[in-house]
């Protein structure tokens, strides 16, 4: 890939056989074109495109946080292509068994400075309720009390994931999740994360640990 300083195809749009001129965030960019693929993907490169997959999948309840409340844009790396790679990391490949394995604890969907959130442990009161708590660490500091309270769930072997927005604020300690259907009876994994009031930052998320 080659970077262009001075446009050499202004005004121009599409592409020019297979070269393509790209404009990213105001960085144009040259490139050529892969050919469609004619022979079927090897084992290794199967294996590399399902995390691909799995990752898009795991993260498209909550991709539009993400883009928002994930770090500040590195360069080229969008807040979206941060926290697919924090997601990519934590999808393990094993190539030798043929299996992508999913570390849990390691995956983040927010990142910020804002004060992250001290968690109580997990509840289920009932068997179609998630009780998930914490301490309201915001001290006498007004704004902390109202920042608002992102809450994300996975099951257990299952990709999709299920994302509750501004559930509650701070100074409630707690929030109870009604289960779906597909949630219950399963052992889920869960994290959260804070919001300021006025959507400028946000915490990094806690895992909150499996339940």
């Amino acid at each position: 890939m080659g970077k262009l300083y001075d446009s050499l195809l202004s005004g121009t749009s599409g592409r020019t056989g297979r070269i393509v001129v790209a404009n990213v965030y105001g960085h144009e960019f040259t490139k050529i074109r892969p050919r469609k693929r004619t022979s079927p993907p090897t084992i290794k490169q199967k294996l590399i495109q399902d995390r691909m997959k799995d990752c898009a999948t795991f993260m498209q309840s909550y991709r539009g946080y993400a883009c928002n409340y994930f770090g500040n844009r590195i360069g080229m790396k969008s807040s979206y292509n941060l926290a697919m790679t924090n997601l990519m990391n934590n999808f393990n490949i094993d190539f030798v068994a043929s299996t992508v394995t999913v570390n849990y604890p390691g995956i983040l969907f927010s990142k910020g400075s804002l004060l992250s959130p001290v968690s109580n442990p997990l509840a289920l009161p009932t068997a179609t309720t998630l009780e998930v708590s914490w301490q309201d660490n915001s001290g006498i500091n007004v704004e902390r009390q109202q920042d608002q309270a992102q809450i994300l769930i996975a099951a257990e072997d299952d990709i999709n994931t299920t994302f509750i927005e501004n559930a509650a604020v701070r100074m409630d300690a707690s929030y109870t999740v009604n289960l779906p259907v597909h949630l219950q009876g399963k052992t889920l994994h869960v994290w959260m994360a804070f919001k300021n009031q006025d959507e400028t930052n946000a915490s990094n998320s806690l895992y909150l640990g499996s339940i």
